[in-house]
């Protein structure tokens, strides 16, 4: 088989904000550094641009911390707030980490040019030539130009190389389906999150959950998976997020035939008002209040049959405004087709991130030596998380990871022998020779319709079989069924593999989490019980079989739910 062979002491694996910091860290760490993306470095929405170049918002922020003891978000109090948020779930050390490090990483950001809307608060606007997200890929791409940083294009990596327990590169095929190895000090994953597992996500094409499953299967340990955030979009004419913070009156919900239907969602006792109040202060969907149910209606009439074409249920906004930031939604919804002071828009729960990951220490390495993480891959978010808490970690734990990976690769043996090489190809070879008449992209929609169906704003007994048996038999049909009909579908095969293998990692948490917390819902286990689940849930696979264990990362700090819950509204 042809092979194309690179080496380099650290490998970046991905293209979005997480792994543009890691690697500006890695050179200026004095480390040979290489750049790996799907498709083409920093293309806005496609493959290889990374979340973080994806303003689907009116605007973004990174959360801000004040000094010690001022009175404007002082570092004891937003610590507080993200582990109050992660209710007993989020690592606290890494938690601490963050606060005491965002200010530095939004200080280099504007040290690169990167221009905030609101200095206080880092907002980044999202319209479209106001400047969004996407100018910090943008801007540290223009770095990485200048530091002989070697970027591999269209590169689809499939598995990590393991020697000696130890990480030292990784494997994969361009979009021909040529397969290249990479040799590696040290590798750091920055792949983002798996919102191409579900029908409804704001993720662009490539995060297909590949840095999980190759993890995984390299045999590093996740946790978390249970706890993912959602929150409502728009599904027509395209997905933007709804924001809806500080709402002065309840929602104008209904569905296609124009029916009012929240009412049929809620318990004995709530009412619209009560539902649409909670709302306004947070945007994700969360067990901790009954807003849950407003979610649960706009997903349910859905299944019911009730909603449009593209599976939304209206709201109408035309007489009611935002409190927090209004001129920048309404500005950002019509640049986006919305004219939402004169019509209603279409609106579903849509996937946004994980809050689980990579289980990574101090330095973002994972539980495998030489593998590092940072972004929507790497773990330590709760089960509910703070706005801001998500771009502003990236930056974070990127350049700590990037940092650590350079330190890592120049005290590592990087020689990759041919057995391992082969090894790792003959997947590659096995995977590309199939020639059954389906192929990959004939299956995503009904992977994703499944999933969303099935996992999203709420879950039980029934329904996590329900996904675990599709994904079963989603596997027979790989090895079955499934053939290469043109060069690219190799990639996407493996892609596949990779959302499998992440969906079954969740449906496995969510199943033995039987409990509501954060924004893992269970309808069949509706309250929170902290005496038998104050635990995360830790996986790894071995011998091809995925193993869950309990484990409290907390334990030594202790947790204890604090009155008045979050601080700051909104909250996310």
């Amino acid at each position: 088989m042809d092979l194309t062979r690179y080496e380099t002491d650290v490998l970046v694996i991905g293209g979005g904000g997480a792994a543009t910091a890691a690697t500006i860290a890695a050179h200026e760490g004095g480390a040979r550094t290489a750049l790996g993306v799907k498709g083409q470095f920093g293309a806005v929405g496609a493959r290889g641009a990374g979340a973080t170049s994806n303003p689907i918002g009116d605007y973004w922020t990174i959360r801000t911390v004040g000094p010690k003891g001022g009175f404007f978000n002082p570092p004891e109090q937003v610590h507080a707030d993200m582990v109050q948020a992660g209710l007993g779930m989020a690592d606290p050390e890494l938690c601490s980490i963050f606060v005491d490090e965002v200010s530095d990483a939004i200080r280099r950001l504007k040290e690169m040019g990167m221009k905030f809307a609101s200095g206080a608060l880092a907002i980044m606007e999202g319209k479209t030539g106001k400047g969004g997200t996407n100018n910090i890929v943008a801007i540290q791409k223009a770095i990485i130009e200048h530091t002989g940083t070697q970027v591999i294009e269209h590169a689809n990596f499939t598995d990590l190389l393991v020697k000696d327990g130890r990480c030292v590169g990784a494997v994969g095929v361009d979009d021909s389906g040529k397969p290249f190895v990479v040799e590696a000090g040290a590798v750091v994953l920055a792949t983002g999150g798996v919102g191409q597992l579900f029908k409804y996500s704001f993720n662009p094409p490539g995060n297909t959950g590949d840095g999980y499953a190759m993890a995984l299967r390299a045999g590093a340990e996740l946790f978390n998976m249970e706890f993912m955030q959602q929150g409502i979009a728009t599904t027509a004419p395209t997905q933007v997020m709804v924001m809806l913070y500080e709402m002065e009156e309840p929602y104008r919900l209904t569905n296609a035939k124009g029916e009012t239907f929240v009412e049929n969602y809620l318990p004995p006792g709530v009412t619209l008002e009560e539902v649409s109040a909670l709302k306004a202060n947070h945007w994700p969907v969360t067990t901790r209040d009954s807003a849950l149910h407003l979610d649960r209606a706009i997903k349910g009439e859905a299944m019911a049959g009730r909603a449009t074409e593209t599976g939304g249920v209206f709201v109408d906004l035309t007489r009611a405004d935002r409190g927090f930031q209004p001129e920048l939604f309404v500005e950002f919804m019509v640049a986006n087709g919305f004219d939402v002071k004169n019509e209603p828009i279409q609106i579903q729960v849509h996937h946004h991130t994980s809050n689980g990951g990579l289980r990574i220490d101090s330095d973002a390495q994972s539980t495998l030596p030489g593998l590092f993480a940072a972004g929507e891959v790497a773990g330590w978010q709760g089960a509910d998380r703070l706005g801001g808490t998500m771009l502003g970690g990236s930056q974070v734990f990127g350049s700590r990871a990037g940092k650590a990976a350079a330190a890592t690769a120049a005290s590592t043996d990087r020689y990759v022998s041919k057995d391992m090489i082969d090894s790792a190809l003959s997947t590659i070879a096995d995977l590309a020779a199939a020639t059954g008449p389906v192929r990959p992209t004939d299956r995503r929609i009904a992977l994703q319709t499944a999933m969303w169906e099935s996992l999203i704003v709420e879950k039980d007994a029934q329904t996590l079989e329900r996904a675990r048996s599709f994904v079963r038999g989603e596997r027979e049909k790989m090895e079955s069924e499934f053939g290469i009909g043109e060069p690219m579908d190799v990639a996407l095969l493996f892609e596949h593999r990779n959302l499998l293998d992440v969906a079954e990692a969740i449906i496995e948490a969510a199943s033995l989490r039987t409990e509501s917390r954060g924004s893992h819902y269970r309808n069949d286990f509706p309250e929170r019980n902290d005496t038998d689940w104050m635990t995360n849930i830790l996986i790894s696979r071995q011998h091809d079989q995925l193993t869950l264990r309990k484990e409290w990362l907390s334990r030594k700090t202790g947790w204890q739910d604090r009155p008045g819950d979050i601080r700051i509204k909104p909250w996310g």
